[in-house]
C-alpha cells in the first residue's frame, strides 16, 4: 500500500482519489478551498448558479469507467443523458442544427440544411487519428517524444496547423465550425495543430451528455464516493512544495505540515517548488456574460455557437440562465442582435465577466505553440511518482480529457500488494 496524496479538489482530484483508493492504496487529499468540487459547481451570483462552460460532456464511457472502478455503476447513482446537438448560426443567417452522436443525422442534417454534404467525409478521416491518439496518449499514460513513432507522424501529421484546414472544406460555413472554436479558445490557427479537429470526430461518434442534476450533482456524487472509499479528505489546506529524493517524490508541505508520499497527483493550478517554471504561455479566457432571460425570450437549443466576427457561444442547462462566451470589445447582446437573436429585450439580470476576473478563478489550459507544446505539458512522462491532473496538466482541461489522464494515472500506479 502507496501513500497517496492528491491535492487538489476538483473533478481530477476526485477522481484520482477515488480511483486510487478503490486499489487499496491510503490517500489523503489537500484542497485549499472550504469543498470538493471546484468549478464542477459552476459561479454563483446571487440565488443563482452558471456553468462558466457547457456543462456536457463526450464520451460518456470515460465517466462509466470511473464509477464502476472505484466502486458502483454510474447508474446506480446518477442518471447520463444525451442531448440533442448543437446549433450552429451563419453570417448569412443560415441556421444549422447539427445532431451530435450519429453519423447518418449529421448527414441528413446537412443535406437539408446545404443540399450537400461536405462535412461527413471529410470528418471521416480523422477516425485513424482518433484511434492513434487513444492509443499511443490517452489510454495510457502519454511518455512524450518516445511515443511519437513514425506511425504516429504519418497518421497525425503533427505540422500541420488549424490554419491548413481552411482551405480543405470549399465552404466557408463549415469551415467555421472547425475554426471558430478554435479562436475563441484564445488559440492561434497558425501555431494549433490540426489534429486537435479530432474532437468534431469524437462528438459526432459519441454525443455530448449531461448528468441529471448538472456537474454539481456529478461533485456530490464523488464527494461520497470519496466517503465510501475511505480516502481523508482535508479542506482549507494548500499544498505549495515537494520535498524530492534522488528524484522520487517523498512529502508534500503543506501550509500546515509535511505530509508523506510515495505518490502525489498534484490536481492544483499552482506549480509547486521546486519544479522550474513552463516554457508555456497560459490561455487568456474569452469574457464571460451571465443572463438571466425572462419567460417570454425567444426558444432556443441550449448550445448554440453564433458564427460572427469574433463568435459567440451560448450555453444553459435550463433556459433561463445563460452563459455567453465571447471576444469582442463590443457588447455581445448587441452582435448577436445583428446575427437575428435579440435577447436584449428579455434580460432580466446581467453579470459581466472580464478575463482577469475568471483568470482568478483558476487555470484555462496553455496556448499551442506548434504541436510539441504537447510534449511540455504537466503530466507528460511522469517521474519519480509525481503525476499532474487537471485544466493546468496534459491532456486539457475538458472533464473527459482529465477523466482520461487521471485512468490511465490509476493504471500507471497500479494496485497494492495483497
Amino acid at each position: 500500500m502507496a501513500n497517496v496524496v492528491v491535492v487538489g479538489g476538483g473533478f481530477a482530484g476526485l477522481s484520482a482519489a477515488a480511483r486510487l483508493a478503490k486499489l487499496r492504496h491510503d490517500v489523503t487529499l489537500v484542497e485549499a478551498g472550504d469543498r470538493l468540487g471546484g468549478r464542477l459547481h459552476g459561479h454563483r451570483v446571487g440565488d443563482r448558479t452558471w456553468q462558466l462552460d457547457t456543462d456536457t460532456v463526450t464520451l460518456p464511457g470515460v465517466f462509466r469507467d470511473l464509477f464502476r472502478k472505484s466502486g458502483r455503476p454510474l447508474e446506480d447513482v446518477l442518471g447520463l443523458t444525451m442531448v440533442a446537438g448543437r446549433r450552429h448560426v451563419f453570417k448569412d443567417r443560415t441556421v444549422l442544427d447539427l445532431p451530435l452522436g450519429s453519423r447518418g443525422d449529421q448527414h441528413h442534417a446537412l443535406l437539408d440544411t446545404f443540399g450537400e454534404d461536405e462535412w461527413s467525409p471529410w470528418l471521416d478521416r480523422f477516425g485513424d487519428q482518433w484511434d492513434v491518439l487513444r492509443r499511443t496518449a490517452l489510454d495510457r499514460v502519454f511518455v512524450g517524444k518516445a511515443a511519437v513513432d513514425r506511425q504516429l507522424r504519418r497518421t497525425l501529421h503533427p505540422r500541420r496547423t488549424v490554419k491548413a484546414l481552411d482551405r480543405e472544406l470549399a465552404d466557408e460555413r463549415l469551415a467555421k465550425i472547425v475554426l471558430d472554436p478554435v479562436r475563441l479558445a484564445g488559440q492561434d490557427r497558425r501555431t494549433t495543430p490540426a489534429f486537435v479537429a479530432v474532437a468534431h470526430h469524437v462528438e459526432r461518434s459519441f454525443g455530448r451528455w449531461r448528468f441529471d442534476g448538472g456537474l454539481p450533482a456529478l461533485a456530490a456524487a464523488l464527494e461520497k464516493r470519496l466517503v465510501e472509499r475511505g480516502v481523508t479528505v482535508e479542506l482549507g489546506e494548500s499544498a505549495h512544495e515537494l520535498v524530492l529524493d534522488a528524484g522520487r517524490v517523498r512529502t508534500v508541505v503543506t501550509d500546515r505540515r509535511a505530509l508523506p508520499a510515495d505518490v502525489v497527483v498534484w490536481c492544483a493550478p499552482n506549480r509547486p517548488a521546486p519544479l522550474p517554471p513552463l516554457p508555456m504561455l497560459p490561455i487568456i479566457p474569452a469574457s464571460r456574460t451571465l443572463v438571466v432571460m425572462g419567460p417570454d425570450a425567444p426558444a432556443l437549443p441550449h448550445d448554440l455557437l453564433v458564427h460572427a466576427n469574433p463568435p459567440i457561444r451560448l450555453s444553459s442547462a435550463d433556459g433561463t440562465t445563460w452563459t455567453i462566451e465571447h471576444r469582442s470589445g463590443e457588447d455581445p447582446l448587441h452582435v448577436l442582435a445583428r446575427s437575428g437573436i435579440d435577447l436584449r429585450p428579455h434580460v432580466l439580470a446581467r453579470t459581466d465577466l472580464p478575463p482577469t476576473k475568471l483568470v482568478a478563478l483558476g487555470h484555462w489550459g496553455w496556448a499551442w505553440n506548434t504541436w510539441t507544446t504537447a510534449l511540455e505539458l504537466p503530466g507528460v512522462a511522469p517521474a519519480g511518482g509525481l503525476y499532474f491532473a487537471g485544466a493546468h496538466a496534459y491532456p486539457g482541461g475538458s472533464l473527459e480529457a482529465i477523466g482520461m489522464a487521471t485512468a490511465a494515472i490509476a493504471t500507471d500506479v497500479g494496485p497494492a500488494p495483497r
